[in-house]
């Protein structure tokens, strides 16, 4: 199959949230609470505020099977999901607000060296081919010309092929957690 690789458009958010929620973890599934919390927490801020820093992968016939997400500045990002984001989740219950807060929480000692941080998913039909890395490289070469300093994400900590992916696209552990690993490339 032949995959592309293109700037998220408004057209594709559909698309973008149905991969989100397929590729979550079952935890994250469970329930329409956690969907539409998995959904704030991971996708439609990037989506509604951060386009010019977000890809998609897409099929000979233009459909999204992957997608890569980022945020170039942690200060604007929190900014924007606490307009928007922060409130849903608040609706949604008071743990999935506190939880939406600890992932700021995670990354602001590691802001002025690592101020970007993304959301990587594919598809099972795309993955093994080399569809993520060319994702990752787009983003990469589009914050090195944006003259972002380096990208922070969070990953589990039982998700051996996911940090095996990072690793080899030179992100480096800066932090490990009781169910998480923290991990920033410089740029």
């Amino acid at each position: 199959m032949f995959y592309h690789i293109r700037p998220l458009r408004p057209e594709d958010i559909p698309a973008v949230e149905a991969i989100c929620l397929h590729t979550a973890a079952p935890a994250l599934q469970k329930t329409a609470r956690r969907r539409e919390s998995t959904l704030l927490l991971y996708n439609r801020c990037y989506t509604r505020t951060e386009r010019a820093f977000c890809f998609v992968a897409a099929e000979e016939h233009d459909r999204p099977v992957g997608y890569i997400l980022c945020a170039p500045q942690l200060a604007r990002f929190q900014r924007a999901f606490s307009a928007v984001e922060a409130k849903a989740l608040l609706r949604l219950g008071l743990r999935y607000w506190v939880q939406g807060r600890g992932a700021f929480a995670l990354q602001k000692p590691y802001e002025a060296a690592y101020p970007a941080h993304l959301h990587i998913d594919l598809l099972p039909e795309a993955q093994g081919q080399g569809v993520g890395s060319q994702l990752m490289q787009t983003l990469l070469q589009t914050l090195r010309r944006a003259g972002v300093p380096g990208v922070f994400l969070c990953v589990g900590a039982d998700n051996a092929r996911a940090i095996a992916f990072y690793e080899k696209h030179g992100f480096t552990v800066l932090r490990r957690l009781p169910g998480g690993v923290c991990m920033g490339r410089r740029l």
